[in-house]
C-alpha cells in the first residue's frame, strides 16, 4: 500500500501545484462499508442509516494524527471495477479514491485549507483531479456526474 501511496503522491506532485516531496506519508486504513460508515458518522452516530451503510462514502481523510494524517478507505477488494484475477490494489477506481483523499492530505499539509472559504471547498479540486487521473488512464469514470458533484460538495 505504501508504494501505491508514494506513486499517487508523486502524481500529485507532478500534476498539481503541491510539492509532496516533503509531506509525510499518511496512514491508510482499509475498512468494510459498515466500518467506514461508522467512522464517517463518528461524531453523529444517530444519523447512521438504518442499514448501517452509507453507500455514498468511499473514503475519508482526517489530519489526525497531525504529523501524518489518516485515510480511511473502502477495502480495495470491495471496490467496483475489479477484473477477474486482478489484484485489487491495481484497480484504477481504488487508485482514484485514494488519490482524492491524498489531495486533501496535500491541501492540509500545504496549509491550503487556511485559504479556502470553507473546508468543503477542497472537494472541488479533489473531484476534478480524480477525474483527470482516470481520464489519463482511459478508464470510464464511475461518476459520470463528477463535475456536478464537485461543485455541489464544495459549496460553502
Amino acid at each position: 500500500m505504501e508504494a501505491l501511496v508514494l506513486l499517487l503522491m508523486s502524481w500529485i506532485d507532478e500534476k498539481t501545484d503541491y510539492d509532496t516531496s516533503t509531506m509525510p506519508v499518511p496512514v491508510v486504513v482499509e475498512l468494510t462499508a459498515e466500518q467506514l460508515t461508522r467512522e464517517a458518522y463518528r461524531e453523529v452516530p444517530d444519523l447512521i442509516p438504518a442499514s448501517g451503510v452509507d453507500a455514498r462514502v468511499y473514503a475519508l481523510y482526517t489530519w489526525e494524527p497531525a504529523d501524518t494524517g489518516t485515510i480511511y478507505i473502502l477495502n480495495a477488494s470491495d471496490t467496483e471495477g475489479i477484473q477477474a484475477g486482478e489484484d485489487p490494489l491495481e484497480n484504477p477506481v481504488f487508485h482514484e479514491r485514494l488519490l482524492h483523499e491524498l489531495i486533501h492530505h496535500a491541501q492540509y499539509h500545504s496549509q491550503s485549507y487556511e485559504r479556502f472559504p470553507c473546508k468543503n471547498y477542497g472537494e472541488l479540486e479533489a473531484y476534478i483531479e480524480g477525474g483527470r487521473y482516470l481520464k489519463e488512464r482511459h478508464v470510464t469514470d464511475p461518476m459520470p456526474n463528477r463535475y456536478v458533484l464537485a461543485h455541489m460538495y464544495s459549496r460553502c
